[in-house]
């Protein structure tokens, strides 16, 4: 039974074009990457800074660089494929990570120019994949598609924490004269650096479009890609949470390291990975905003726990909800995002991209928003007061993006694209 489960779904996968599975592949090795760079830098940001301030200066950092980075994607893309640019934007995050761990003192001016550089690298990532997966997908598999990644992203959200927090506290309380914990960041620096170089190689073997795209800025919108502008933005105002939130609430509300950091990380990892896979092998595009929902009010609900009791125990719940409620918002929004690019991009694929920047503008927004609120709210107050109640806030905010995804089905379902 096993094994004609394993064939059944392997002929599925096997079903794609070619061009989708590298681009699988690609995501399947770089994702095991991705919760050191997205969780553990922070972390070794605070046990060297010990200051949660310099967290959110790296963030901050990291967003000012993404929009930099779609639009000299725009300049570079013509003399580089898209596939060249997205292995380069995979690779810069694995060596941002390692600089960050080979250099000294984290100063200000280190950390902003760390986080623009990560941001620069995050936004070459993002251009290029979101155009990538635009053209060499199509809406009747997205579900399907969206769910491998899914999947692999919770695989990598049990396995990865769990083991580099262990190999840290192992590190330092058994590594002699070298037990300081910047040592051992090398190591995996080192390790995540062959991760997305493997990752890149995939990639590079896949035959993408290297046309080169209008980023032509439009004065007026279809109504449903303002709609998506705004969707996109709701769905900005939580990102600054969810890569800090994780590293700074168990470190300093459970008084954790970083093995704690990481168990907690892969509980509830397990069953988001099956849940992931489930949802994209079983749903169809019609279920997308009902998923979106429920990954909504998940959320939500663990953040208002989180603000309202503000302890051990609402911290772990607030980081189940977050681990099972991200894939799944992800899982569901990719899917409407190419759904609406493919309904409003009527001059053909070189329109796409401007699309796909004036995305990025509405993300960016959001996440402005966000930040500004955080920095407000920590420079008042403290760094613990703005990760209680604007995280709540935010998360409230976000509860939006359901009426509007509602919308964008109701005006989708006018158009007569199939």
């Amino acid at each position: 039974m096993i094994r004609s489960f394993i064939l059944k779904e392997w002929a599925l996968f096997g079903a794609l074009p070619r061009n989708a599975r590298l681009m699988l592949g690609t995501s399947t090795l770089t994702v095991f990457a991705m919760p050191v760079i997205g969780i553990f830098a922070y972390a070794f940001i605070l046990r060297n800074t010990h200051d949660v301030n310099h967290v959110m200066a790296f963030q901050f950092a990291l967003y000012a660089g993404i929009p930099v980075a779609f639009m000299l994607n725009r300049f570079l893309v013509g003399r580089l494929s898209f596939a060249h640019l997205y292995a380069f934007g995979i690779v810069l995050c694995g060596a941002v990570l390692a600089a960050m761990t080979w250099l000294g003192e984290l100063t200000w001016g280190l950390i902003g120019g760390l986080g623009f550089l990560m941001g620069l690298a995050t936004g070459f990532h993002w251009a290029n994949r979101n155009y990538l997966s635009l053209v060499c997908t199509h809406d009747g598999y997205r579900n399907y598609y969206f769910g491998v990644e899914s999947f692999f992203y919770c695989v990598s959200g049990v396995l990865v924490p769990s083991a580099v927090g262990t190999f840290i506290a192992w590190w330092s309380g058994h590594g002699g004269a070298s037990a300081d914990a910047r040592a051992a960041y090398q190591w995996i620096a080192g390790v995540v650096l062959v991760l997305v170089m493997g990752g890149a190689g995939v990639l590079l073997r896949g035959d993408f479009p290297a046309e080169r795209p209008s980023i032509r800025v439009r004065s007026r919108y279809a109504p449903v890609w303002r709609k998506l502008l705004l969707l996109a933005a709701l769905k900005g105002t939580v990102h600054i949470f969810l890569l800090t939130a994780p590293a700074v609430l168990i470190m300093r509300v459970l008084g954790g390291q970083e093995s704690a950091l990481g168990v907690v990380q892969s509980v509830g990892a397990v069953l988001a990975a099956v849940l992931m896979y489930l949802i994209g092998r079983n749903t169809r595009p019609a279920h997308r905003v009902e998923v979106l929902a429920f990954a909504l009010v998940l959320y939500g609900c663990g953040a208002l726990a989180n603000a309202v009791f503000f302890n051990r125990f609402s911290v772990l719940l607030f980081m189940a909800c977050q681990l099972i409620a991200q894939p799944m918002m992800e899982l569901s929004y990719g899917p409407i995002l190419l759904r609406v690019l493919d309904t409003v991009s009527v001059d053909g694929k070189e329109s796409r991209y401007a699309y796909i920047v004036s995305h990025e503008i509405g993300i960016f927004a959001g996440r402005m928003v966000g930040a500004v609120t955080f920095i407000l709210v920590a420079c008042c107050a403290s760094g613990d007061t703005a990760f209680r109640y604007v995280l709540a806030l935010m998360a409230l905010l976000h509860l939006f993006c359901w009426p509007v995804a509602a919308s964008i089905r109701r005006e989708l379902a006018k158009r007569t694209l199939v």
